[in-house]
C-alpha cells in the first residue's frame, strides 16, 4: 500500500458520477490518492494545479471526448510524460488502436474487476518511474560527456603542451621563466585533479544506492579539517579566514558528504574573494539545528547567476578573481549533499559586496 510521501496521485476523468465514485473508491482502498473530474475540460484544468502520476480517462464523453483530451495532454510539454489509461466499454479494434495512436499506454474495459484495475495502474506507474530514471540517467550521462569535453580537454591539452615544451628544452631549468612555468603547471594539474574528483563524486551521487551514514558528528572538527586543507589557497591571495567557534558542536549528518559541502563552500569563498579579502566561518547553535555560516567579502552573485548555478540542466562555470577555473559542479554537489543530509542551504549575496552561505543541519535524528 502507498502511504506518506510515496503515495501516488491518480486523476480520473469520466462524465459518469457512479463510475467516478466506484473507480476512486477501489483505488483509494489500495492506498492511492485520487482526484476526479466529470469532464475533459475539468480534468485539463486540474492538471494546471498538480501533475498526477497517472490518468484514467473515459473515452465516451460529451463536448470533449477522451481522444481529444489525450491529444491535448500529449501536445503539452509538462503533461506528455503522464501515462494515460483509457476506460472504455467499446472493444472494437479500430477504437483501441486510435487510443494508442493518441498517446494512451493501455486500456481497461468496463466493467472491470478491482484486482485488474490495481494491476494495470501499478504496472504503468512502475513503467513510468523506470522511464523517468532512464531519462535522468541519459541527461546525467550527456552532461558528464559535456563537462569532460569542455573542462578536462582544455587543461589537459595545456598540461601536455607545457610538458612537451619543457621536454624539448625550450626553457632553462635555472631561469625564473622555468620556475613560473612549473608553478602554473602545478596549479593546472591541481585544478584538473579537483575537477576529476568532483566528477566522480557527482557521478556517484546520481546513483540512488549511495550510502549516507547519518550520525552524531563533530562539525567543529569537520570545519577545522577543511580550513587546514585550504589555508594554502587563502595564503596565496593573502586572504584572512576567521573561524568563530566557542566549543565543539555536534549535529546529525554524514561526515564524508558534509566535509565535501564545507570544503566546496570555503574553496568557493576563496576563489571569488579578491586579494587581501576576508572570510568569516561561524558555528551558530540554534534550538533544533546547528548553523554553519560562511561569509566572504568577494564579488557576490546576482539572482540570475545563483539560478544558473543550481540549474541541473545547465552547466555553468565562472572564473575566480585570479582567473581560477571552476568545475561547474561544486555548488551542485553542495546542494545535493545538503538535501541528502536533511539539511537546508540558504544564500544571501550582493554583487560587489560578498556572499553568505548558511547550512542548517539537524542536531538530532
Amino acid at each position: 500500500m502507498n502511504t506518506g510521501k510515496d503515495q501516488k496521485y491518480i486523476l480520473i476523468i469520466d462524465d459518469n458520477p457512479m463510475n467516478l465514485l466506484l473507480t476512486s473508491k477501489i483505488l483509494e482502498s489500495f492506498g492511492f490518492r485520487v482526484t476526479v473530474a466529470e469532464s475533459g475540460r475539468a480534468g485539463l484544468n486540474l492538471l494546471e494545479s498538480e501533475l498526477p502520476s497517472l490518468i484514467l480517462l473515459d473515452i465516451s464523453m460529451p463536448e470533449m471526448d477522451g481522444y481529444e483530451v489525450c491529444e491535448v495532454i500529449q501536445n503539452h510539454s509538462k503533461w506528455k510524460q503522464i501515462p494515460v489509461i483509457f476506460l472504455t466499454a467499446n472493444t472494437m479494434t479500430e477504437d483501441l488502436v486510435k487510443g494508442f495512436e493518441k498517446g494512451g499506454v493501455d486500456y481497461i474495459t468496463k466493467p472491470f474487476k478491482s484486482e485488474e484495475l490495481f494491476v494495470r495502474v501499478s504496472t504503468h506507474l512502475e513503467l513510468a518511474e523506470s522511464r523517468k530514471r532512464i531519462l535522468e540517467m541519459n541527461s546525467s550521462r550527456d552532461k558528464l560527456y559535456s563537462i569532460i569535453a569542455h573542462d578536462i580537454r582544455s587543461p589537459l591539452s595545456a598540461i601536455l603542451q607545457t610538458v612537451d615544451a619543457i621536454d624539448q628544452g625550450y626553457f632553462d631549468p635555472a631561469s625564473d621563466d622555468f620556475k613560473e612555468i612549473i608553478h602554473h603547471l602545478k596549479e593546472r594539474t591541481a585544478e584538473t585533479s579537483t575537477l576529476l574528483n568532483s566528477l566522480l563524486q557527482w557521478t556517484r551521487l546520481q546513483d540512488e544506492k549511495i550510502v549516507i551514514k547519518l550520525k552524531e558528528t563533530n562539525v567543529n572538527t569537520l570545519l577545522m579539517s577543511c580550513l587546514q586543507l585550504l589555508t594554502a589557497n587563502a595564503n596565496q591571495k593573502n586572504i584572512t579566514i576567521n573561524f568563530e567557534s566557542n566549543s565543539d558542536e555536534f549535529a546529525w549528518c554524514d561526515e564524508v558528504s558534509m566535509h565535501t559541502v564545507f570544503r566546496n563552500l570555503i574553496s568557493n569563498a576563496i576563489k571569488f574573494t579578491h586579494e587581501n579579502g576576508k572570510i568569516e566561518v561561524r558555528l551558530i547553535p540554534a534550538d533544533a539545528v546547528l548553523k554553519v555560516q560562511i561569509t566572504d567579502s568577494g564579488i557576490g552573485m546576482s539572482e540570475e547567476v545563483i539560478e544558473k548555478i543550481f540549474d541541473k540542466n545547465l552547466h555553468y562555470t565562472s572564473s575566480g578573481t585570479k582567473n581560477e577555473q571552476g568545475t561547474g559542479l561544486g555548488l551542485m554537489l553542495v546542494k545535493d549533499f545538503v538535501q541528502k543530509n536533511n539539511a537546508r542551504l540558504h544564500i544571501e549575496s550582493s554583487v560587489g559586496v560578498g556572499t553568505t552561505f548558511t547550512v542548517e543541519i539537524p542536531k538530532s535524528e
